[in-house]
């Protein structure tokens, strides 16, 4: 499982080097579902939105090559399951507990995120 959230991660770093405008959810909670959701469709732009926006720009220049390989790496992650379990907030920053499932295995973990411009974003590694 810990190679399964190891790609996840990659997979969203990828994805923050996409680019795309300002995004993010009205809740941790909605922000988290959107995240996985649009991992699910294998959609970068959707993805995207849920990335605090200077992350976002640091990659801006993304090739297409790139760009279709972050694609291909999501593709993979059409059957997760995650399940949110609850969340802590404190101030501008939050923690949501899910249960995620992929490939037969299923796992507890923390997602990290914070306020930008009155919206939550998963942080840089807030995906595992």
């Amino acid at each position: 499982m810990r190679r399964i959230l190891a790609v996840l991660s990659i997979v969203g770093l990828a994805v923050m080097a996409c680019g795309g405008g300002g995004g993010g959810a009205n809740s941790p909670e909605d922000a988290v579902n959107g995240m996985f959701n649009a991992l699910k469709s294998g959609d970068l732009d959707a993805m995207a939105q849920y990335m605090p926006a200077d992350e976002r720009a640091e990659f801006e220049n993304m090739s297409d090559e790139e760009k279709q390989m972050a694609e291909g790496m999501l593709a993979m992650f059409g059957e997760i399951d995650v399940k949110v379990l609850g969340s802590e907030i404190e101030g501008e920053e939050a923690v949501v507990t899910i249960e995620l499932t992929f490939m037969g295995e299923t796992e507890q973990d923390e997602v990290e995120l914070m306020m930008e411009d009155g919206r939550w974003v998963v942080t840089d590694g807030g995906m595992f």
